[in-house]
């Protein structure tokens, strides 16, 4: 596998102006601080299945993971994140100024870093393709956290609305590591989109299934989506099929401006009493066996079907 670390640390240091050291902070870069590249890394299993140039994909790759900083870099400023990868969030440690800004420049330089191709490839059609796609995913993943706010200060939701934030905003950003290398592809698959939508659908309940599961609240990305109010699947079925006495106290809870950490085990004993882990646990499964499915479509061997699914676990 290529080192995107040092990569990413390569083009990072180009310039010495103030905010790129606040862009090396948040990858960790000059530091122990523990940091993974899903994005980059599921470009490169892909592009290597489908025999796509080294130096093509690893622009693409790069380019993702710094796109994939800005909406970090902005949601836990929103979510009031005060840790990212173990260490202390950027707005934290350098204010909600800052990180506005710099998430704003992450953005800046993932485009940049597209238009790179046109230094390799003399492919133009194909490079207008991968940037007008990626503008489109950054509009739609922009429309899709709007939604999300919103559905934030309704009393209810649906399941519906849970997936469709899902697969606006992760499905989006996944699915660019297949649909962008796969531009230089002839005859490319037309399942990549809802290949990416099973995977994070999978990814996210299995992840809320551990969240529920867990008795250690530390903070984390996941823990500050829960408290901003973003309801859980297992929330939205437990408001939609408990009883009338469940329904009234999740109710209070969420009619509140923000989650009261205290409240977490007594939304989590709410959820058990109607089953709805239970209820997300097959749902989960399902998402996972229809993503295995168009894998083994595409002719992926069960070790990059491993490895997919191991780099799942850091988006």
């Amino acid at each position: 596998m290529i080192d995107f670390k040092n990569n990413i640390e390569e083009i990072l240091t180009r310039n010495d102006l103030g905010i790129y050291e606040l862009m090396r902070y948040h990858f960790g870069l000059g530091s122990h601080s523990e940091k993974y590249f899903p994005y980059a890394n599921l470009t490169e299993i892909f592009s290597k299945k489908f025999q796509i140039k080294e130096e093509i994909y690893k622009k693409i790759a790069i380019s993702l993971e710094l796109l994939n900083a800005s909406f970090e870099v902005h949601e836990d400023v929103r979510n009031g994140n005060t840790e990212r990868s173990k260490t202390e969030s950027l707005w934290w440690k350098y204010g909600p100024a800052q990180a506005i800004n710099v998430g704003d420049g992450f953005q800046a330089i993932s485009r940049s870093i597209l238009l790179e191709i046109s230094d390799i490839s003399k492919e133009s059609d194909n490079i207008i393709q991968i940037i007008s796609h990626l503008d489109k995913s950054i509009i739609e993943i922009c429309e899709a956290e709007n939604y999300e706010l919103k559905l934030q200060e309704l009393p209810l939701s649906d399941t519906v609305d849970f997936e469709k934030t899902i697969v606006n905003k992760y499905g989006n950003l996944v699915s660019n590591c297949f649909i962008l290398p796969s531009k230089f592809i002839a005859n490319a698959d037309n399942k990549l989109r809802d290949f990416s939508n099973e995977l994070v659908l999978y990814e996210k309940i299995r992840r809320e299934i551990e969240f529920f599961e867990s008795e250690n609240e530390t903070d984390s990305p996941e823990l500050g989506s829960f408290l901003s109010k973003s309801k859980p699947l297992s929330v939205i079925i437990a408001m939609k099929e408990g009883d009338p006495s469940i329904k009234r106290e999740l109710g209070e809870i969420y009619i509140q401006r923000v989650i009261d950490p205290k409240n977490i085990n007594k939304i989590k004993e709410l959820c058990i009493k109607v089953d709805s882990i239970n209820k997300i646990k097959k749902l989960s499964i399902d998402h996972k066996n229809k993503a295995e499915s168009i894998m083994s479509d595409l002719g992926f061997e069960e070790s990059d079907k491993n490895k997919i699914f191991h780099n799942l676990e850091n988006i």
